[in-house]
């Protein structure tokens, strides 16, 4: 008898534990033990090998059991099976610690202002030979960098239907318009949404417009192009420090500017519900993504769920 003659294929490794307990033990009641099983789970483990082998393992007597010549062929076979399976995750423990390349995504300015920036930034201090090259820009761009294949993935606030994109739910934000006093809102309402002096950035149009939506359902013809701005800056950080220093107001993601209400800096404008967005990660779909890449978008997926 040899290895080519018994068919190992057919085997659910699931029963080797009990196999290689009491061909170590030679005693069943022994292998229960080493095996942390009961002494019938042991027989039932072993009974179920030797009926998908068609072949006996041990030769039974009342106080030991030994090895029969398949039974000798199979624990050689699943210690080589131990062997490899141990080799597989080694190698595997290997290249994730070699996790090296350029990774790009494109994200909207206020995930800069998010935890899992500084997040990733920190797990990336463990791979050195990981590259990251972040850009930031709004959900339009960030969908055409990453259709032209500029970028290996990007965060966007809205789907794009597109055949060549894949969309994950990452989180949820909350958009909220806020003001430096309560005076900023004490006159606004439905008619004179557009004849108050906003504070515009990259981005704000995207979180008015689902503002307005939300908080003025009836309100038809009014968009972020509507709006009279009596600022206009290219970053988020200054957006939100001209309306803490009173010049209008705005709508900014709540992560934004919680510490600034927290502060008393800003005052948000109360409404009966949240307003909630779906934060996408969006890629191609072709070619598939690289290991590099499929790894740092999991450590976001990570992030997100221990956050």
């Amino acid at each position: 008898m040899n290895l080519a003659s018994l068919n190992f294929l057919r085997l659910d490794p699931r029963h080797f534990k009990a196999f290689i307990a009491a061909a170590h033990c030679g005693n069943f009641s022994q292998a229960a033990i080493e095996a942390a099983m009961t002494q019938s789970g042991i027989s039932q483990h072993i009974s179920k090998l030797e009926e998908q082998l068609g072949a006996p393992l041990f030769l039974r007597t009342t106080k030991s059991v030994t090895l029969t010549e398949a039974g000798q062929l199979l624990q050689k076979y699943v210690e080589q099976y131990t062997d490899s399976i141990g080799q597989l995750m080694e190698n595997i423990a290997t290249n994730e610690r070699k996790i090296e390349g350029l990774v790009s995504y494109a994200m909207p300015p206020s995930c800069l202002l998010s935890p899992h920036f500084p997040m990733l930034l920190e797990r990336r201090r463990d791979y050195p030979g990981l590259e990251l090259k972040v850009e930031l820009m709004p959900n339009q761009q960030v969908i055409e960098r990453v259709i032209d294949g500029d970028m290996h993935f990007g965060f966007v606030t809205e789907k794009v239907e597109h055949q060549f994109l894949c969309y994950e739910p990452f989180c949820e934000e909350e958009y909220i318009a806020v003001a430096a006093s309560d005076r900023g809102f004490t006159s606004l309402n439905e008619n004179n949404l557009i004849d108050q002096p906003y504070i515009h950035y990259p981005g704000m149009g995207v979180y008015f417009n689902y503002w307005v939506q939300h908080v003025f359902p009836n309100v038809q013809h009014v968009s972020d192009r509507s709006l009279h701005h009596a600022g206009d800056i290219n970053n988020i950080s200054g957006a939100i420090l001209m309306v803490a220093g009173g010049l209008g107001i705005s709508v900014f993601p709540r992560h934004c500017v919680q510490e600034f209400i927290d502060r008393g800096q800003l005052v948000e404008y109360s409404t009966q519900t949240p307003l909630m967005n779906p934060i996408y990660i969006v890629h191609r779909n072709q070619p598939p993504l690289s290991a590099r890449v499929q790894t740092v978008i999991q450590w976001f997926m990570d992030m997100q769920e221990s956050h």
